[in-house]
This record gives C-alpha cells, structure tokens and sequence, in this order.
C-alpha cells in the first residue's frame, strides 16, 4: 500500500515556517529590547554622564599610582588611604554643618509661615492677608548641582519640612558631644569605612604578589558582588536583562586585558604561593568593593544623605588607615616622603603624582556617593569598567602606547552592556518605589537669587507676625 507524501510535505512546509516565525519573534525582542535600552540610556544621559566622569576621575587616580609604583618603586596604600579620607572629613565636616544651618533656617521660616496662616493678620485666627499671598514650599533649599527623586526627598524628611508632623521625622544621634547630628548610628559608618579601606588596601597590596592583568580582571568581579548583597541585603531581584548586561560588560574588560596576556609583568621572581595570595587579595578586595557600594547606597539615600556619608565615612576612614599606617607601612612612609638619594624619583615628582593621586581619589569618592544617590550600587560598578580603558588612552599619551583591536572591542562591548542593563527597569522599582531613581537638576544662578528673595519675603512676613501677635 503506497501512501500518499502530501501531508508530509504540508508538515514540512508548516515546521519551516514555525521557524521562521519564531526567527522573526527573537529578531523583534533583541531588537526593542536594544532600542528600549538605547531610549532609556538617551532620557537618563546626565546619570551616565556623572558616571562616566567618576569614571575618568578614578583613572587619573589609578595613573598617579601605577607611576609611583612601577617608576618610583613606592607604594604605600595605607598612606594614600590616610590622606584621602582626611580630604573628604574636612570637606564633609563643613559641609555637613552648612546643611544643618540651612536645614534649621528653612524650619524656623516654615513655623512662621504656618503661625502666621493661623493667626491671621488680625491676630484672630485663619485669615487672609491682604498685602501678601503666602505659599509654603516644602521643599529644601537646593544647591545647583542637585540630585532629583521620584516620590521623596530624603533632606526634607531628615529636617522635618513635612505636613504629617514630627512622627514621620527619621530619628538623629549625636556625635562628637553633640558637634554634629547625624541620622545613622556610628558604627554603621565605621563598619562602611572599614569596608572600602580594606578593598583599597587589599587591591593595592595585590600589585605586589600577582600580575596586573589578574587584578584588573577581578576587579569585574564588583558587579556581581554589587548585586548579590543588594539581592541579599535591600531584597531587591535582578532581571535577565540586567544579568546579561552585566556579563557582557564582564566579558569587554576580559577582552580588554587579554591583549596585554603577552606582556612581561616582572613578577617571574614570585612563587607560586606569592601568585596566589595576590589572587585572593584581588578577588576580595573586588568583594569588598561590592559590598562597600550597596552599604554606602543604603547610608546615602535612606539615612544621612552625601555630605554626611562623606564626613563620617571620611573620618573613620582616617582612623583606620593610621592604624595601619603604625604597624605596617613605616618604612613605605619614609620611601615616599624621604629625601632617598639615587632614587628613581627626585621629591619633587614623587610629591605631585601622590597630591594628584589623593586629590583625585577623593573626588572619585565624591562622585561615586553622588552617583548612588540617583542610580545604584551595580549600575556604578559597571560604570567604573571603562576607568580601565580611559587608562590605556594615559598610557598612549605618556609611553606612546599603541592600542590594539582589543581595545576597541572591549569599549564597544562594554557600552553595549550598559545598554542592556538600561534596557530593563531599574532595580529599585522591584523594592520601595520611592527609592526610584529619576535624575539630575541643574539650578541656575537666577533660580538661587529668587530662592534668596522669597527667603527674605518670608522674614517679612515673620516680623509681621510678631508684631501682630504682640498687638493682640
């Protein structure tokens, strides 16, 4: 009996075109799935920008260091850790105590205009006023570089500017007798500060045991730190977008540094056990570098805001550092400060790649406190991959350093990443929604007078109401 092969045909013909349409639907998701990412990377342009300037900024910093350790044989991380955590102590320290003085004056204006709405011109209860319209704003005074969030402002809730009363205000702890207000206890501060001193510390010492392709390499591995302890600790879930992203900007500074695989580190000298106790030195300050990212996130848009992060992460940063400057880095102290004769380095080098190289760190510190304030904890490591590529554009200009195909593809990779990272909703939509992320405001001088003018408008209106009220 001979069967008919029609049927066969129409199933063929049906599976291939099951195919092509399946075909077609991935096309269509890869592609919206890129245009999404390219529309949401365009509308947030200033956040990536901020990043990309930390970017830059960690790479001068990382310049400064490769010369005072490859050229100048000094390397003392302990030290330059000291030095920068002061910097941004002093900086955090006067701003802090500005942000309070603002923050008080904004409530003592805010009571008058709310006691005077109450009294009324007459001195007889709710009135209107006749000369002037009164409109109170709770919004904080604002600088002109200043950061914008979707649902609160974590500055008004700190100073209390709020109608639901002073139940809702975040509770403050006093430090140093009082000197100082913050709104996180301070040790939460020093465990953060003890954090990121010892993932520099642990990176820089790693240098010494293992190659420099090693450590950059772990250096990647920030990001998936970033997101399990943001995972772990904020409770916040990660789509595949997200984790692609991630991976892809992984593989572009894999890519990046297995150019340079040929090259001689000068470490053939070391042992095995050395080699491997850099590896791990690498690949736990990169840990730590993770989790010192989402506990400053945490710190920064919840607690006590920029300034005081800065202050207080500054300060027992500080502290830290000392101690391990006491106990294990006397002899570098002598190398970089002392007069050593027949040193690769006169003083006079040696002291402006080490002021370049804090002066740097801590605005690298700076901006990345203002990146979380807007983004999180993953999005800036990811940010941070391309200090490694805006390092070799150093190493072009000062060794004429030729770049090779590798480099090109790895930036390319790198930004598409992020493209695909941007693509998905941002992480913190999953958890409070009034942590979402929105972006950044730039004030002009004009918009800061008429702040300073409505200001002065409402001292007006405060004499009045003593005067009012002394009349009654």
């Amino acid at each position: 009996m001979v069967h008919c092969p029609c049927p066969r045909r129409r199933n063929v013909r049906r599976s291939s075109g099951d195919s092509a349409s399946l075909v077609q639907s991935i096309s269509q998701t890869v592609t919206s799935t890129i245009v999404d990412g390219l529309v949401h990377t365009a509308s947030h342009w200033r956040v990536i920008l901020l990043g990309q300037g930390v970017a830059l900024v960690l790479a001068v910093a990382g310049a400064a260091n490769e010369i005072l350790s490859m050229e100048c044989t000094v390397s003392a991380p302990s030290t330059y850790n000291f030095f920068t955590y002061s910097i941004i102590a002093i900086f955090g320290a006067f701003a802090l105590k500005r942000e309070e003085k603002l923050s008080k004056a904004d409530e003592i204006n805010i009571e008058e205009q709310e006691r005077f709405q109450s009294i009324g011109p007459s001195g007889q209860g709710d009135g209107d006023v006749e000369d002037d319209e009164i409109t109170i704003d709770s919004e904080p005074r604002q600088t002109r570089f200043s950061i914008r969030r979707s649902q609160r402002d974590t500055t008004t809730i700190r100073s209390g500017n709020n109608s639901t009363g002073s139940k809702d205000k975040i509770r403050t702890y006093p430090f140093l007798c009082g000197l100082f207000t913050i709104h996180a206890k301070w040790y939460y501060y020093a465990f953060v500060a003890l954090v990121e001193s010892q993932a520099y510390y642990l990176i820089f010492v790693a240098f010494r045991y293992t190659s420099f392709t090693f450590v950059y390499v772990s250096d990647a591995l920030a990001i998936p730190s970033a997101m399990i302890f943001t995972k772990l600790i904020m409770k916040r879930g990660y789509l595949w977008m997200h984790l692609i992203g991630g991976a892809i900007c992984v593989a572009g500074i894999v890519m990046n540094t297995a150019g340079d695989m040929t090259l001689q580190d000068g470490l053939e000298h070391a042992a095995s056990f050395e080699h491997i106790r850099g590896d791990l030195y690498a690949v736990l300050g990169a840990v730590l570098l993770g989790l010192d990212d989402v506990l400053s996130e945490i710190l920064v848009t919840n607690f006590g805001g920029v300034r005081e992060m800065l202050f207080m992460k500054g300060l027992f940063g500080a502290l830290i550092s000392i101690l391990q400057i006491c106990f294990f880095e006397i002899d570098n102290v002598r190398d970089l400060f002392g007069s050593n004769y027949g040193a690769p380095c006169d003083m006079s080098r040696r002291m402006v790649l080490f002021f370049t190289h804090i002066a740097f760190r801590a605005l690298d510190v700076w901006g990345e406190m203002q990146f979380l304030l807007v983004s999180e904890a993953a999005l800036l490591n990811l940010m941070l991959l391309t200090s490694d590529l805006y390092a070799a554009l150093f190493d072009v200009i000062r060794v004429g350093l030729h770049l090779t195909g590798y480099f090109y593809a790895a930036f390319g990779t790198i930004c598409f990443g992020i493209v695909l990272y941007e693509a998905g909703p941002s992480p913190t939509e999953s958890g409070n929604s009034e942590t979402t992320p929105k972006d950044i405001e730039f004030h002009s001088r004009e918009e800061d007078e008429s702040f300073v003018a409505d200001t002065e408008h409402t001292s007006n209106l405060g004499n009045k109401i003593r005067t009012h009220g002394e009349l009654a």
